[in-house]
């Protein structure tokens, strides 16, 4: 029977490991909208605004949006539980004299006070492409806003990729240790552990970050394209193949 979440470990490794040296198959970001108007930032006409300078703000866009609706909900889950859990304090029951209530009462208000507290911090925190964005757009000169969005651009898909990468590798870490533990004594436990992991880790090596998507849908509309792409993966007869493309 301990022979059993190895090989789930194995089988989910081996996934992993390919899809972490493979070509990424996560569904691109689309061109950007039709209709000018809603990419457009405040006080820019349609020929003014570059196509770097779209995809940012519409990144930009999506984070503010995406952080508020995260704050938003980190408050009221956070105000709920603190009101339960000081309900729950206000209650005297004589036949608890475990007193459950009174403890669950203070589990609920310390996690209340968390997530009320991490929704302020994702209130008040801006983004990191809201801040790129803010740095941008007191930019007049039309050629350097462009090149200071794209390479805004670079940068947050780079730094996505990475802590992408690191969380992938961290869960691979997971997947291992929780194997490891349920094949010493054989728990159903650290077998959920490790495919948890495992999933983690294929699900952060496989989908990208909208940073990433976003940069590489502005690669795929611009009219120049002379970045190079490194492709790792596995060829025929268990052959491991290595190429560079670059597209003009």
């Amino acid at each position: 029977m301990r022979s059993l979440p190895t090989r789930a470990l194995a089988a989910v490794m081996v996934v992993v490991f390919c899809a972490a040296f493979s070509p990424t198959v996560a569904a691109e970001e689309g061109p950007p909208a039709s209709s000018a108007a809603r990419v457009r930032p405040v006080g820019q006409t349609p020929d003014q605004t570059s196509l770097a300078e779209q995809y940012l703000f519409r990144l930009a866009e999506k984070s503010r949006k995406k952080r508020r609706l995260a704050g938003g909900l980190g408050l009221g889950v956070g105000a709920l539980s603190i009101a339960g859990g000081l309900a729950m304090l206000s209650e005297d029951d004589e036949d608890d004299w475990l007193h459950l209530a009174e403890l669950s009462g203070y589990v609920l208000i310390t996690g209340g006070a968390i997530s009320a507290l991490g929704g302020a911090i994702s209130l008040a925190v801006v983004s990191p492409p809201e801040r790129a964005y803010n740095r941008i757009r007191p930019i007049q000169d039309p050629a350097m806003r462009e090149q200071a969005c794209a390479d805004a651009l670079v940068s947050l898909a780079k730094k996505a990729r990475t802590w992408r990468m690191i969380a992938g590798g961290l869960g691979c870490a997971a997947a291992a240790a929780g194997a490891v533990l349920a094949a010493k004594e054989d728990a159903s436990g650290y077998t959920l552990m490790a495919v948890s992991a495992g999933a983690g880790a294929l699900y952060s090596f496989l989908v990208k970050s909208p940073a990433e998507r976003a940069y590489r849908a502005y690669l795929e509309q611009s009219p120049v394209k002379t970045i190079p792409d490194l492709i790792l993966g596995f060829g025929p007869r268990g052959g491991f193949r290595v190429g560079l493309t670059m597209d003009f």
